[in-house]
């Protein structure tokens, strides 16, 4: 690093030549050694609004707001109306995460420079942190309409939008942007999250495409393509546009992860473990901080991306606990030292037996070598499987369990040519699969044998039919969330066939459907009576998990009849026409939330205790 020499305090002549070393430092993009030429002369500089004002812009740049703030105030302190200043110290209180304090700086700005349109752009940015959406949108559109080319201020306009849930004009806004700025990437990037977002993936294909037509190797582009291309089932080139991806970038995570994802799905399990082995040798695959500061404790979630898991994101959104994500990866041994001392409670996510035993293994290990309270401990998960479930539940009070085998497709096929088929009809279908993906309802041996043979080398599941069809004709599949000691309604979905998905009902087009729904969501109770929720009570018993779902429906005689118990059923916030679910979404969340940090303070209550214990001994 570059000496500075020691300037005479009281010599006010020497500042120029502090300015010029300074500046020629800064044009070098020396900006450290700049910096301490400053503070060698701190008395002298602290005397002077405009060294006191580059000052605080230099340690902007080496990312010190903190340090920033102090000579900013001192310019400021010296000369009130000193523009430039108030605007670096609005910047550096925006960087510093104190959004209040920069929103009153923006405001003394664009008072005093009304036509300034970068002030306008950043008063709007501050105001959309604070929560202050509509009144970010009329600083932004202030900043627009004073420099109609300005990018930033239609990009943040977009995002505000879209954080609005006016999706369409979202989009309008960036794509104004991509033709104001045809050359930039990031303007047809962002244009394409949205139309992904959307469900539109082919026009966001067409919109990546236009960002990699002038820079081939733009990132965002390449990576946010690949996942439109997974969306639309284009595997191979998906994979191809991950690598890609890669090759810019061979560190990144999210290009790893997109690899080892294709390479599953193209049914190369082997390359998949590399790429997702590479990403586990790197640490923490995501962090959640909470919504506010400070958080109140701190998760670990236990992922693997060779099984099956708990969704989760939406589970943990807005929380107020910090969240860190480890992949769990069969035959790979987690160091428990890495993270042992950041975690005061673990969540176990990998929720499926089907994809193998090794993956739960490895889950199991790095459960208990972290010594935390963990919440659906792997071990718990051993038997959850639809053939265990069905036998573990065959014995409830006021339920009906339908009887599941697993059993290979190969052997399947030979049981079938021997005839020992069953009674019909018979739900057949791939283990490991959820959503009615590769299941049908077969009525009789040669459409078994022909859903076996298909089926090549999988492993399947038999399960016996139920007609559980209301007098009607309508068949009702309800899900309900067990949350610690609670059972929760999450969603009824009313479908014309025996495959019921919430998603493919009409059920959005159809209000007495909907009505229905919110009376359940409302009053389970009044609906599946005392022994329903007594026999759900006995299920959320039997199987012992801290956190699961069941779909479930009721026969002619009240009875529960059970589709599917596990820790793999996704709940969501996105309830577009569905907006009375949103509550008791947020109920679920809640009860989650809770529950961990119920855990989380007994964690810290043992290891208080401890620590008293030792210092008595």
């Amino acid at each position: 690093m570059t000496q500075s020499p020691a300037y005479a305090l009281s010599d006010a002549s020497t500042l120029p030549s502090i300015l010029v070393q300074a500046a020629t430092l800064m044009d070098a993009g020396r900006y450290e050694d700049a910096i301490n030429v400053f503070l060698s002369a701190g008395e002298l500089v602290s005397r002077e609004p405009i060294a006191c004002n580059t000052l605080g812009f230099l340690l902007l740049k080496v990312d010190r707001p903190q340090d920033a703030i102090l000579w900013f105030e001192t310019a400021l302190s010296l000369k009130p109306d000193y523009v430039h200043a108030m605007s670096g110290l609005g910047i550096a209180c925006q960087d510093a995460g104190d959004f209040a304090r920069a929103l009153s700086c923006y405001e003394r700005v664009v008072a005093a420079q009304p036509g300034d349109a970068v002030s306008w752009y950043h008063q709007g940015v501050v105001l959309q942190e604070l929560g202050r959406s509509i009144e970010a949108l009329s600083s932004l559109e202030r900043a627009i309409s004073l420099k109609g080319d300005y990018g930033l201020a239609l990009s943040k306009r977009s995002q505000v939008l879209e954080s609005l849930r006016n999706v369409p004009d979202a989009i309008q806004e960036a794509l104004r942007n991509c033709h104001q700025s045809p050359e930039d990437p990031t303007s047809w990037a962002r244009l394409g999250d949205l139309l992904q977002k959307s469900g539109d993936f082919d026009r966001a294909i067409a919109a990546y495409d236009k960002g990699l037509a002038r820079f081939p190797e733009d990132f965002r582009c390449l990576c946010n393509k690949a996942q439109a291309l997974e969306a639309t089932g284009r595997w191979r080139e998906g994979l191809a546009t991950a690598q890609r991806a890669l090759r810019v970038d061979p560190t990144d995570r999210e290009a790893l992860m997109l690899c080892g994802k294709f390479e599953l799905k193209l049914g190369n399990p082997a390359a998949a473990h590399i790429c997702f082995l590479a990403v586990a040798e790197m640490g923490v695959v995501r962090n959640y901080p909470a919504a506010k500061k400070p958080a109140k404790f701190r998760v670990l979630l236990l992922f693997s991306p060779e099984s099956g898991n708990t969704p989760y994101e939406d589970l943990i959104r807005d929380s107020c606990f910090d969240t860190e994500v480890i992949f769990v990866l069969r035959g790979y041994r987690n160091d428990p030292r890495v993270r042992s001392d950041k975690v005061d409670v673990v969540v176990n996510l990998v929720s499926e037996t089907d994809f193998g035993l090794d993956v739960m293994a490895s889950a199991i290990d790095v459960a208990d070598s972290l010594q935390r309270s963990v919440v659906n401990h792997p071990r718990l998960m051993l038997a959850t499987d639809r053939e265990s479930i069905s036998r573990r539940l065959s014995g409830v009070a006021n339920a009906v369990m339908p009887a599941t085998i697993r059993i290979e497709a190969k052997d399947l096929r030979r049981r079938v040519r021997d005839g020992d088929t069953g009674a019909f009809p018979i739900i057949v279908r791939h283990t490991g699969k959820h959503g009615g993906d590769m299941m049908e309802l077969v009525e009789d041996a040669d459409a078994l044998l022909g859903f076996a043979e298909e089926a090549g080398e999988q492993t399947l599941y038999l399960t016996d039919f139920v007609n559980y069809s209301s007098p009607d004709g309508l068949f009702r599949k309800y899900r309900f969330v067990f949350v610690g000691d609670e059972i929760l309604p999450y969603h009824l979905a009313i479908g014309d066939g025996w495959k019921v998905h919430h998603v493919s009902t009409r059920m959005a087009d159809v209000e007495w459907m909907r009505k229905e729904e919110e009376a359940f969501l409302n009053d389970p109770g009044s609906v599946f009576g005392p022994e329903g929720m007594a026999a759900l009570d006995a299920i959320r018993r039997q199987i012992g998990l801290d956190y699961f779902g069941i779909d479930c429906s009721l026969d002619s005689e009240g009875r529960v009849v059970i589709f599917e118990v596990n820790a793999s059923m996704l709940i969501h916030l996105h309830n577009e026409r569905f907006e009375y679910k949103t509550p008791h979404v947020k109920r679920i969340k809640q009860a989650f939330e809770l529950l961990l940090e119920r855990r989380a303070r007994e964690y810290r209550a043992s290891v208080s205790a401890a620590g008293a214990l030792s210092n008595n001994l």
